[in-house]
């Protein structure tokens, strides 16, 4: 395995870099691993006559490598500039457009990433302002274009002031470095999802009908609207508090 970080940072050897350097640590001592400090380029936008030369070492280096780790800290709610920049530069080389403009993934199919960055503010503040939201937001809009798959986040909080990464961070960086080790090549978790969907389909229904009739007693003859219109509201709350979950509170980073 060929392993990639992508260190958007303003400092090479930062708190952002310290935490990833955690990452890589627990990666095999015979994988292939390398980081580009993006600092250390000159990287600007393709133009009709000539190529970015920093762009095509980058480049090549994404293309040999099977997973990136994109790394950039959050600053004003959004993902550090000299990430954004080396994105936007690497827009097309990332997809492909069609005559009509849409974006479609590129020669990165199918390749696998992991999303970290860093804040000032602490893991309860973020949990409720989401200030880091944004920079994976942006992060995973880029990947998902270019075909990408990802296996998982990481966010350090409470940067402000400090000279050492947090232990409990730190530890959480290993974990996820021995977890991507045996991340798969392709994405094989379609058909999981789909009965993951019919399992959380089957239980709310049970839970609706078993509300209706413990509740509302509206199996008797002749109360079939009255059946249906619980059945509705009871089956809608549920959907949307398992959607909410998973969509906002269970990914809130902290």
């Amino acid at each position: 395995m060929q392993y990639l970080a992508l260190l958007g940072s303003h400092e090479q050897s930062g708190i952002t870099a310290q935490y990833l350097a955690a990452v890589l640590a627990e990666l095999p001592a015979d994988a292939t691993v390398e980081t580009v400090f993006l600092r250390d380029y000159d990287i600007y936008p393709d133009t009709k006559e000539q190529s970015c030369p920093a762009l095509d070492k980058i480049e090549a280096k994404m293309a040999a490598a099977d997973l990136w780790i994109i790394c950039a800290p959050t600053y004003w709610g959004g993902m550090a500039g000299v990430m954004k920049q080396f994105f936007d530069c690497m827009r097309f080389r990332l997809v492909r457009m069609n005559s009509i403009g849409d974006t479609l993934p590129g020669r990165y199919q199918n390749k696998h990433y992991l999303s970290m960055t860093t804040c000032f503010i602490s893991s309860l503040d973020n949990f409720f302002t989401g200030i880091t939201d944004q920079t994976f937001v942006t992060i995973d809009r880029i990947m998902t274009g270019a075909g990408l798959i990802k296996v998982g986040e990481f966010v350090g909080t409470g940067t402000w002031g400090t000279q050492a990464p947090r232990p409990n961070k730190l530890a959480e960086c290993q974990r996820l470095g021995r977890r991507i080790i045996h991340r798969p090549r392709k994405d094989d978790n379609t058909v999981k999802r789909y009965i993951e969907l019919f399992a959380m389909i089957a239980v709310m229904a049970l839970i609706t009908m078993g509300l209706q009739a413990w509740w509302f007693g509206v199996f008797a003859a002749g109360k079939f609207w009255l059946t249906y219109a619980t059945f509705v509201v009871i089956f809608y709350v549920l959907l949307a508090s398992i959607l909410h979950f998973f969509t906002f509170v269970r990914h809130r980073r902290r």
